[in-house]
């Protein structure tokens, strides 16, 4: 990205209060604001998203660079997708969320544009651990990389197969969708019934989804230090 497009980035923070407690995963709740311009001035991009309220807890502010930068991801991301022969706009709102040892933000959005196939939706997502406030990923919540990703998409593919055509099925396989690969499962959260696999545009057809992997279905994959984020 040019100079001229990271300084079209305008960050703005809302404060807005709930009742607050010490604990990080159930900390009061800011409102934040991304917007920016495209340099050619077709475009617009907003993200209104949540924060935790920081206070001068060293976990929290750590949590909260994360979101904000997948925040920043999707504002940059529509940047250098936008249309660069008719206005476009890309409009996005993230939802934090806690569960067991975490913090969870999902960030939904739609990019629109006078061309064919449009609107597209968007995802983003990002999982963080409150007792430390690192990134929780595939990488270290399995003990085993691939075979936890082998079994999400055995599972996938079972909750996908139920309501999908033979036909869709067999050219879904195909093309990878259910592979042992992070693309495939590049967004998610945690929640009380298992892992909430969202489902990005076009990956099995239009529109987002989401799917629920048990956590019984992969638990004694988890590592050791992760156990908790099962409940």
């Amino acid at each position: 990205m040019t100079a001229t497009r990271l300084a079209s980035v305008v960050l703005v923070l809302l404060t807005l209060c709930s009742t607050a407690v010490p604990d990080v995963a159930r900390a009061e709740t800011w409102e934040a604001v991304i917007s920016a311009t495209s340099p050619d001035g077709l475009g617009t991009a907003t993200v209104h998203y949540q924060h935790l309220a920081a206070g001068d807890s060293p976990t929290a502010e750590e949590i909260n660079d994360h979101i904000d930068a997948e925040a920043n991801r999707a504002v940059t991301q529509a940047m250098w997708d936008g249309s660069t022969r008719r206005p476009w706009t890309f409009d996005a709102s993230g939802r934090l969320t806690t569960w067991a040892i975490t913090v969870s933000e999902v960030f939904t959005g739609v990019y629109n544009t006078a061309e064919p196939h449009m609107p597209m939706n968007r995802l983003g997502s990002v999982v963080c651990d409150t007792r430390s406030g690192i990134i929780i990923s595939w990488d270290n919540l399995f003990s085993d990389k691939t075979a936890g990703l082998t079994r999400l998409g055995e599972q996938l593919e079972t909750q996908v197969a139920a309501v999908a055509s033979p036909t869709e099925l067999r050219t879904w396989r195909r093309s990878g969708q259910f592979a042992p690969v992070d693309v495939n499962f590049k967004y998610w959260i945690p929640t009380r019934e298992g892992v909430a696999l969202q489902i990005p545009e076009v990956q099995f057809g239009r529109g987002l989804k989401v799917v629920i992997v048990p956590w019984s279905a992969i638990s004694d994959l988890i590592a050791p230090e992760f156990l908790p984020i099962t409940g």
